[in-house]
């Protein structure tokens, strides 16, 4: 099944402010640039429209040219940032990343589409089947079932997996774009500083 360019919406997910960084994740910089500008490099190529999912300095995130998206339902953790993008979004095909992991790149993504079929939602799984809901791929027609999720307060991401159709796609060593820390998550100031180490091939 090909999607074109045209027919996908890319989502950046830069949530709220974060406490153990000390402040709004998102604007973190990274080897020298804000960390929501790598899933802005990594989306871009394969969406035609793009937005920010941001809860606070939408002014700042809004330097970046895109539109800027607040949660409709705060407080529900990153259900409630893509709900709302969902929402917003004037595709059926979106994908989904979050800004706190700069060394996911495009192929991620690329490999994600090539197994859409009649999947609702389709993410990347390693190591021991660990899932990435923050760094995959939405179809619209989740909506409903995430507002049913919503109104029953079932706010965790695998919860509402087991009600759709969901698939989880291995990403390993055999895949040529593969690294050990391509999904490595950066929550911490020493996290930022230990990645600032790794030199990525892109």
């Amino acid at each position: 099944m090909e999607i074109k360019r045209e027919e996908i919406t890319g989502i950046i997910l830069a949530g709220g402010r974060s406490s153990r960084l000390g402040k709004d994740k998102g604007l973190c910089e990274f080897k020298g640039k804000p960390l929501v500008s790598y899933a802005i490099r990594t989306l871009s190529p394969l969406c035609g429209q793009m937005m920010i999912s941001a809860n606070y300095f939408p002014e700042k995130y809004a330097e970046f040219g895109l539109p800027v998206v607040a949660d409709e339902i705060k407080d529900i953790g990153p259900l409630g940032g893509i709900y709302t993008c969902l929402k917003k979004s004037k595709t059926r095909h979106n994908l989904i990343l979050s800004c706190d992991t700069p060394f996911v790149n495009t192929k991620v993504f690329q490999h994600l589409l090539n197994e859409v079929e009649n999947e609702q939602v389709v993410t990347p799984s390693h190591e021991t089947f660990l899932i990435e809901p923050l760094s995959a791929y939405y179809n619209t027609n989740v909506i409903g079932d995430m507002e049913i999720a919503i109104r029953n307060k079932h706010f965790k991401m695998m919860d509402f997996f087991k009600q759709i159709r969901f698939k989880s796609v291995n990403m390993d060593s055999n895949l040529s774009f593969f690294t050990d820390y391509l999904f490595l998550n950066l929550n911490t100031p020493e996290e930022l500083e230990q990645a600032n180490a790794i030199k990525d091939d892109e």
